[in-house]
């Protein structure tokens, strides 16, 4: 009998031996930190698939590797990205020679994306990698950039690339790393150069006919209803851009158009609000800190009481850090003076029907991209030279902080002090503009904010995508309810 209970518990213990030994934390993994930090992921080397070759049967009288020494486990990861194109439920899928964690402090490697939009349209990604633990100090980045013209699985295929590029290394002195293939592919050749034989010299580049200008349109409407109320939105617009290294040009036109009706016992009630927009930019780069430039506007809306408004404003910008740095860290300071000029629709509580007035302005910006959080913060102040006590001055932030294992605090918050209100009808405004919004209301501050914390605990691995029954599939998913 008491053998028979030895075997049943050796039996019941084994399996659990097991699978604590496929979790047992990795041994230190050589990595050569490389330097450059703008490397071009856009170079057709890459992981085959990002998949593992199955391992070579070793030629015989070869030594084999002892039994009694696990190999290294493969890199932990962790991915932040908060930046349109990611598909974190894609990138499992496919990148399987890693295991994905949920928490940086379980990471081998920590991978932040940022991305900007570039002057074509696209958008360039830095794709950043840093070791910890063992792995600390080896840092670089990685740059990947998408075309005007590219599909949402263009761009998050063109990710998966970037990031086969860079976690490779980290993958070297694993057990995987063994069996880790890489794989060049044949130069894409143009029919014209494979015409012209391997001799020929190939054409110069020709000029970009748009001289680099992009323009972009939308159009949009929106309709709800019910049988005693409903809405209707209409809204357009246009643009034209036109970015280089020493410029940058912009012109964008808006228009909005908005009803709602209602339907009372006694009576029905319409709302019609109608906000037409003009704006224009143009800025000369000064070099990595500085820039000057003007910015343009036109405006009619009736929320505002404003037949027509403009403003023109010279303004300069200092960047504490230099421009290419800015999608990790950056803090900026901009001044900018000049005249405004108004039409309003009705008399205002200031006797005016038409004036104008110098303004000018201060603002700071301050934008951190860390492996700890994010923080994006700004203080702008707005005051007219006539009258010094007409002023507005905003404090805003936005702040994503992991404090520690599993717990993060996200708070948004915006204040505004308001005391520039130039604009506000005399007579004031009726209950129907009031209740529907049809009119800015005099005030003197303005604020809303919020807050938030999450906390995750349990398995530290995410390899897994499961996508039955209301997975994402990385494409997001809808349930629809009658």
């Amino acid at each position: 009998m008491p053998s028979l209970l030895l075997a049943l518990l050796a039996l019941l213990t084994s399996p659990l031996e097991g699978a604590h030994a496929s979790v047992t934390e990795p041994a230190p993994t050589p990595v050569v930190a490389v330097q450059s930090s703008t490397l071009d992921p856009a170079t057709p080397l890459e992981a085959a698939d990002s998949s593992i070759a199955d391992p070579a049967p070793a030629p015989l009288g070869a030594s084999h590797p002892s039994t009694t020494d696990p190999a290294p486990q493969p890199p932990r990861v962790f991915l932040d990205c908060q930046t349109p194109g990611c598909d974190y439920d894609f990138f499992r899928t496919e990148l399987r020679w890693v295991d994905w964690v949920r928490d940086r402090q379980d990471a081998d490697v920590h991978v932040i994306v940022t991305s900007q939009p570039t002057g074509g349209g696209g958008r360039q990604f830095d794709v950043s990698f840093e070791g910890r633990g063992e792995l600390q100090g080896n840092r670089f980045t990685l740059l990947y950039s998408s075309g005007t013209d590219d599909s949402t699985d263009d761009r998050r295929r063109g990710l998966l690339r970037t990031l086969s590029h860079g976690l490779a290394p980290f993958a070297s002195g694993t057990d995987v790393g063994e069996r880790l293939d890489l794989v060049l592919r044949d130069p894409v050749v143009e029919p014209e150069a494979a015409a012209a034989g391997p001799g020929a010299v190939p054409a110069a580049a020709q000029d970009d006919p748009w001289d680099f200008w992009v323009f972009s349109t939308s159009a949009n409407m929106f309709a709800q209803g019910e049988s005693s109320q409903g809405s209707q939105n209409y809204s357009g617009s246009m643009s034209a851009t036109r970015t280089t290294e020493m410029w940058k040009a912009r012109i964008a036109l808006s228009g909005s158009y908005g009803k709602t009706s209602f339907e009372l016992p006694d009576r029905s009630v319409v709302s019609i609000t109608r906000t037409y927009t003009g704006s224009g930019l143009l800025v000369r780069s000064l070099g990595d800190h500085w820039s000057a430039g003007v910015r343009a506007s036109a405006r009619s809306s009736t929320f505002v009481n404003q037949d027509l408004a403009l403003q023109l404003a010279p303004a300069i910008e200092y960047s504490l850090f230099p421009y290419g740095d800015h999608t990790r860290k950056a803090l900026t300071f901009e001044y900018g003076v000049g005249p405004r000029y108004f039409n309003y629709s009705e008399e205002t509580l200031f006797d005016q029907e038409e004036e104008i007035r110098i303004e000018h302005s201060l603002s700071t910006s301050l934008n951190l991209r860390q492996p700890w959080g994010t923080v994006r913060t700004s203080i702008s102040g707005a005051q007219y030279l006539h009258d010094l006590s007409k002023y507005e001055m905003t404090l805003g932030t936005n702040l994503s902080l992991r404090l520690f294992r599993g717990l993060s605090l996200n708070v948004g918050a915006n204040y505004s002090r308001i005391h520039n209100q130039l604009h506000i009808p005399r007579r004031g405004a009726s209950e129907e503009e009031v209740f529907l919004r049809r009119r800015q209301l005099a005030t003197n501050y303005r604020y809303f904010t919020t807050v938030g914390v999450s906390y995750t605990f349990g398995s530290i691995f995410s390899n897994v995508v499961n996508p039955r029954m209301g997975g994402t599939a990385g494409g997001g998913g809808m349930m629809m309810m009658f």
